[in-house]
């Protein structure tokens, strides 16, 4: 019976493991935790350069589109111009007046119609 006794110097050794065994699992712990935030990061950064790959895609495209509808709006003028001079036989200044005075009108039309909106409900 005297064998299933503990003595003080098997108490300690069981001690002392344990110690070493919470100082394993605690690094353990942070080790695992730094993987899982470093690969947390990782996948934040990989979604947002899809996202800013998309978006500068977009910007682009939409950059593109305005250059090539103003060179589009530019021809289009500049074939008014020409059509007025060549076949109506205007002088140049009067065929450039009254593009020009076309470009006006059809300005102030477009902000008349823009600034008709409804107006937004009011909260009550």
């Amino acid at each position: 019976m005297a064998e299933n006794q503990l003595t003080p110097g098997n108490d300690r050794i069981r001690s002392e493991a344990r110690e070493g065994d919470w100082a394993s699992l605690f690094t353990r712990a942070v080790d695992d935790l730094t993987r899982i935030v470093h690969s947390e990061f990782r996948l934040l950064v990989a979604g947002m350069k899809s996202v800013l790959d998309e978006e500068i895609d977009r910007v682009l495209a939409f950059v593109a589109t305005g250059v090539l509808m103003m060179v589009g709006a530019l021809c289009m003028l500049t074939a008014i111009i020409m059509f007025l001079h060549e076949f109506l036989l205007l002088p140049w200044w009067q065929s450039f007046g009254i593009t020009s005075l076309a470009m006006f009108a059809i300005a102030i039309a477009i902000r008349g119609l823009a600034s008709r909106r409804p107006a937004p409900p009011a909260i009550t």
